[in-house]
């Protein structure tokens, strides 16, 4: 009995070091390697936004993000400018943040977020002359099995589309997924604001998209999404500031 005792106790020991061991190393190369783990979505998300401005197959992200892009943070009620760190905000997690976020009520959460932050960065694609190119605004909104994250990205009139980028998204590959199709993503060039996604076809209807074949729940969400973070909500305070001439004047 003494003998199998201690065996056990032999066994249970080795395993508990083990497991010491392998959680200590697990945690150790957990901390090293987080500083790699955000610079690549830090890079991630700069592509995606150079997408949405029209850069395309960019090989050096953070140089042309850093030439191109200028990242600015605006209050969601003024429209204004605030003085807040654009890369502060982690589209997935701030939004939970009590104390950089509300709570929103069922009659104005139609994107089916439940919370959005008071601030937002926004990103301002500089033409070639210096002036406004594009306007790229962060998005996020409920499609069929989750958040869908993107951007979209409007001319300097802040009417007209430019483009339109979901980078994350959980939706049913061939069906919602088509949300990242090139050729429907080419659909929304040159729509005016506000937009409906519509079944079928839209034909030359400047204020229409068409709807994704087999996946009405998706392009609902989309259509929900565009429109909640384009009204006066989200961006329309800033987007009419713009209109004004708030760009030009710094």
């Amino acid at each position: 009995m003494s003998s199998n005792s201690e065996s056990i106790g032999k066994t249970l020991g080795v395993v508990t070091a083990l497991c010491l061991v392998c959680a200590i190393f697990v945690s150790f190369a957990s901390v090293q390697l987080r500083p790699f783990q955000d610079e690549n979505k830090a890079k991630d998300i700069q592509r995606n936004i150079l997408a949405a401005a029209g850069f395309s197959d960019v090989k050096d992200v953070k140089a042309v993000f850093e030439q191109n892009i200028e990242a600015r943070v605006i209050n969601f009620k003024t429209g204004e400018f605030t003085n807040t760190d654009p890369k502060s905000f982690d589209f997935e997690k701030t939004k939970f943040d009590q104390k950089r976020s509300i709570k929103l009520d069922k009659a104005t959460d139609t994107a089916g977020i439940l919370r959005m932050t008071e601030e937002s960065p926004v990103y301002i694609a500089k033409g070639k002359n210096g002036g406004i190119d594009s306007i790229i605004l962060p998005i996020q909104g409920y499609g069929l099995w989750g958040v869908m994250y993107g951007f979209i990205s409007l001319e300097a009139d802040t009417t007209t589309v430019k483009s339109i980028n979901f980078y994350k998204h959980n939706e049913t590959p061939g069906l919602g997924g088509e949300i990242q199709n090139k050729a429907w993503v080419a659909t929304w060039s040159g729509k005016q604001l506000p937009i409906d996604i519509v079944k079928g076809t839209a034909g030359s209807d400047a204020h229409k998209v068409d709807g994704l074949s087999g996946a009405t729940l998706t392009s609902k969400g989309v259509d929900h999404t565009v429109k909640f973070w384009t009204s006066e909500n989200a961006f329309g305070p800033f987007l009419a500031k713009v209109r004004q001439g708030a760009l030009n004047n710094g």
